[in-house]
């Protein structure tokens, strides 16, 4: 999938955010910190809200803890 198409599909309320380097807690409850390239829901493999940092699909994520990474 190109990049556009991850832009296109990702939730209006992040689109924001795509190329900046976001937080999120994964699963475990783990924070997760990277350059976010989708955030939305994957209906094409789970149907579950899924953020792409880094190139790396991690799911399920709670959208309320998607949040600029500030150092």
């Amino acid at each position: 999938m190109g990049q556009n198409k991850l832009y296109d599909r990702t939730d209006d309320r992040f689109k924001h955010l795509i190329g900046k380097k976001v937080k999120c807690l994964n699963k475990d409850g783990k924070k997760v910190v990277g350059i976010l390239d989708f955030a939305g829901i994957n209906d094409n493999l789970h149907n579950q809200f899924q953020v792409t940092i880094g190139r790396m699909p991690i799911w399920p994520v709670d959208p309320k803890t998607i949040k600029l990474y500030e150092d």
